[in-house]
């Protein structure tokens, strides 16, 4: 597998306050039932990083070493093609873990994790994970979870690419405007720096389709676009062409 030539950057230490570092923890599934004094404890095992924009967390192919709970900030997830150029495959808000770990069947990183604006996150080493698992029994069932969803999702990801590419687009539209849409007058703002070719490789088609989509449902008065923004106008329909169902005039 082709590795970026860019240097991993370990991030300059941060100390968010207790407040925020226990807010962030409560917003991960992972933690949801863990106890206040479980939390406070849980935050003594983990540290606390922030990134610049465009500095990477971490890098795929490199051997695995800690999780990242993302606490303010936004970042793009890639992947590398077989032709060596990097694609987004998701982006990571507050709230949101990114990396892998050995203890999860992953002995090296899937993706790279590239900050979009200045970014902090709180840092699990896998030393400390196994220390977790061990010690909170209901973050451990919630890895399993995670584990068994993320089985379950590489098996239905081989019928993805079927789904015609307005659904296929529409779905990416929906997961951007419910973790960085901003709602306004006219619509959903998302102002992420995104061009087509990274939205095109999220929907698992290619940018000229993505293009003369986007083109129709601008004309149709659903989105409208500029440079590195897009407004969803028409929220209902893009959740209705998501599900495959016919729009009728």
């Amino acid at each position: 597998m082709p590795q970026s030539p860019v240097t991993r950057s370990a991030g300059e230490p941060h100390q968010c306050s207790i407040e925020t570092r226990l807010r962030v923890l409560r917003e991960v599934r992972w933690f949801a039932d863990l106890e206040d004094e479980e939390l406070i404890e849980l935050n003594g095992r983990i540290t606390s990083h922030a990134w610049a924009a465009g500095q990477y967390i971490h890098i795929e192919g490199d051997a695995a070493d800690s999780l990242h709970v993302i606490a303010e900030g936004v970042a793009k997830v890639e992947k590398i093609a077989p032709d060596g150029t990097a694609h987004i495959v998701d982006i990571a808000v507050a709230g949101d873990l990114v990396g892998v770990l050995p203890q999860l069947g992953d002995p090296v990183y899937a993706d790279s994790v590239v900050t979009l604006g200045v970014t902090c996150a709180l840092r699990i080493d896998a030393n400390r994970f196994s220390t977790i698992l061990r010690r909170y029994p209901s973050v451990t069932l919630h890895v399993l979870d995670d584990v068994a969803g993320k089985l379950a999702r590489t098996r239905h990801s081989v019928t993805v690419g079927t789904r015609p590419v307005p659904e296929r687009l529409a779905d990416v539209l929906l997961m951007l405007m419910s973790k960085v849409g901003r709602r306004d007058r006219e619509g959903i703002l998302i102002d992420l720096p995104l061009t087509r070719v990274d939205i095109a490789a999220m929907a698992g088609s290619t940018p000229e389709s993505v293009s003369r989509t986007m083109s129709v449902w601008k004309a149709e008065g659903i989105v409208d676009s500029g440079r590195q923004w897009t407004r969803v106008l028409r929220p209902d329909i893009i959740r209705t062409i998501a599900t495959g169902i016919t729009r009728t005039a």
